[in-house]
């Protein structure tokens, strides 16, 4: 637990204050608040997706509490890029932070727009698209928009200019040499704000651990129309981030190339290609597309379609197809399915259940695994060295990563510029940096915010009665007596759920009748001490037999 130490004024001249509220020590529900005179922007405000662990939970945003606590004024809010993990819960927080404007480029603002309009919450927000690259005010921060690859279009880095130094935050970025937009990473934007010595660098760490530099898109693209060209029979699906433009595209022009109508199949997937068609990220011929409800009218060796569930997450579209559970697509034998994406860390087993049941369908699975039809959106090692050199930062600080990714960033950092200073951050640390220092100077509220289906706040308590109830089971314990007498009418009888029920279940009802008739003739304890009692016995007892300790809930009835 970390010590409640006061949080100071932030008034102070010559420092800017930084606090992650996400990101930092984990992958997603990014957020960074940089402060500076009790004036704040937000860079980026997305969700994290929860495990196995979290039961009933649907998504987790970020806690921005201190924010309101500290009665800083947040005066914009700045998306570095449209991925859930940076955007998704600008539309649960934005209440909260009392409808800061917000700022990103094209793509990310109707994203975002979208997010706002479906919380009933855009007509009190103003999302401002900015220019990449561009310039744009927002409270005493003069921010620079500069162009970076990524795994979606639109992506972007940012210089910050402070009263106190000059920032620079990387977004999530990679060196791609050959984007299909022509949109590399701008480096002579980058270098030349090296050559003034920037204060900080905050840069991207999720692949910090993979040597050498990460494969171009181009050559992903290369591959799968080389695979979907040779694939003859049956309908081709391709599982794919929704927000990966580029890699829509390449698949598009191979299924089109090869005489395949497209199907989009997904609300995120549909949604995202409208947008990208709209803005000109995304060149298709209308001609080309089909609804989904006329792709059994086609030979299923005439259509291609796109489709959501990467993760298999359990109400996507292959996920469902899977199950043969879809209202409009069925896999058919000879069907083949191209999973064009990583398995993120986690979903492992869903993904690999989701496969088994694809074959059972008798369709052919072509992954990452089998063939090289993904490249990540995230920068290797010497990416993230190259873009120290340029930058040439007085101090660092690695952001957008698990807790030993940060740690090793930092090393990598330091290999390039022995003597560059900085330091290792979680969520809810309290930075200080100034002209001449950086350091950690105490903690904010952070957390996590969990929320099921109606956006209803699981506090921590609640969801550790879940992850009991998961484990363990639960036995509800019923008996019925007479209120004047005492006397036992009913039971006890028993509700066993997720226990092993194949037990002694007279011997534990006679145990808790001895109990209650020696409570008796005690001249009879209170029914919270009887309902205690009842709950020890049968933990006990369920404990000597199969080795659980279930959720007891004990219902003792006065008639």
């Amino acid at each position: 637990m970390k010590a409640d130490i006061p949080l100071p004024s932030f008034e102070r001249p010559d420092a800017v204050y930084l606090a992650p509220l996400g990101g930092l020590g984990e992958i997603g529900m990014n957020l960074m608040v940089i402060i500076h005179r009790k004036q704040a922007i937000l860079i980026d405000c997305g969700v994290m997706f929860p495990d196995a662990s979290m039961p009933g939970i649907d998504v987790i945003v970020p806690n921005v509490e201190f924010l309101t606590k500290a009665n800083i004024e947040i005066v914009g809010i700045i998306l570095t890029h449209g991925h859930e993990d940076h955007i998704g819960a600008i539309a649960y927080v934005i209440d909260d932070l009392k409808y800061p404007p917000v700022y990103s480029s094209g793509f990310t603002a109707a994203l975002a727009e979208d997010r706002l309009r479906e919380a009933g919450k855009l007509s009190r927000t103003k999302v401002h698209s900015v220019k990449v690259p561009g310039q744009f005010e927002v409270g005493p921060f003069k921010i620079r928009s500069i162009q970076v690859t990524h795994s979606i279009v639109d992506s972007m880095g940012l210089i910050i200019e402070t009263p106190v130094g000059v920032l620079v935050h990387s977004g999530d970025f990679k060196m791609d040499t050959d984007p299909l937009d022509g949109r590399r990473i701008d480096e002579d934007a980058l270098t030349k704000a090296g050559k003034k010595q920037p204060l900080l660098l905050m840069s991207d760490s999720t692949n910090v651990e993979r040597p050498g530099w990460s494969k171009p898109e181009a050559e992903v693209g290369e591959s799968l129309r080389k695979i979907i060209s040779e694939i003859r029979q049956g309908k081709i699906l391709i599982a794919v981030f929704a927000s990966n433009i580029h890699r829509i595209q390449h698949i598009a022009d191979a299924a089109t190339k090869s005489g395949r109508k497209l199907g989009f199949v997904g609300r995120a997937m549909q949604s995202n290609v409208e947008v990208a068609i709209r803005l000109g990220h995304l060149k298709l011929d209308r001609k080309d597309i089909i609804l989904l409800s006329d792709v059994k009218k086609y030979r299923p060796e005439e259509v291609a379609l796109i489709v959501t569930g990467t993760q298999a997450e359990p109400r996507s579209a292959l996920y469902r197809m899977s199950l043969n559970d879809h209202p409009d697509v069925d896999i058919l034998p000879g069907d083949t399915v191209i999973m064009s994406s990583r398995h993120i860390p986690g979903n492992e087993k869903n993904i690999s259940h989701l496969i088994n049941n694809l074959y059972r369908r008798e369709a052919e699975v072509i992954d990452s695994d089998s063939a090289p039809v993904h490249a990540s959106g995230h920068a290797y090692q010497e990416e993230l060295k190259k873009l120290i050199e340029w930058v040439q930062p007085k101090f660092f600080l690695p952001a957008h990563g698990e807790y030993r990714m940060l740690v090793k960033h930092f090393r990598l950092a330091k290999s390039v510029l022995p003597n560059l200073r900085g330091l290792v951050a979680e969520n809810g640390d309290l930075l200080e940096l100034t002209a001449n220092s950086f350091e950690k100077i105490g903690y904010v509220p952070s957390g996590k915010i969990f929320l099921d289906e109606g956006s209803t706040d699981i506090h921590e308590e609640l969801l550790r009665d879940r992850r009991k109830l998961a484990h363990t089971g639960v036995v509800v314990v019923s008996l019925v007596v007479d209120k004047h007498t005492g006397e036992i009418l009913e039971g006890p009888d028993f509700d066993i759920r997720g226990v092993n029920d194949e037990v002694d279940l007279d011997g534990l009802r006679s145990d808790l009748l001895t109990r209650f008739r020696e409570f008796s003739s005690e001249a009879r304890k209170d029914d919270v001490e009887v309902e205690e009692e009842f709950r020890r016995v049968t933990r006990r007892f369920f404990r000597k037999a199969n080795g659980v300790k279930p959720v007891v809930i004990p219902l003792i009835y006065e008639v």
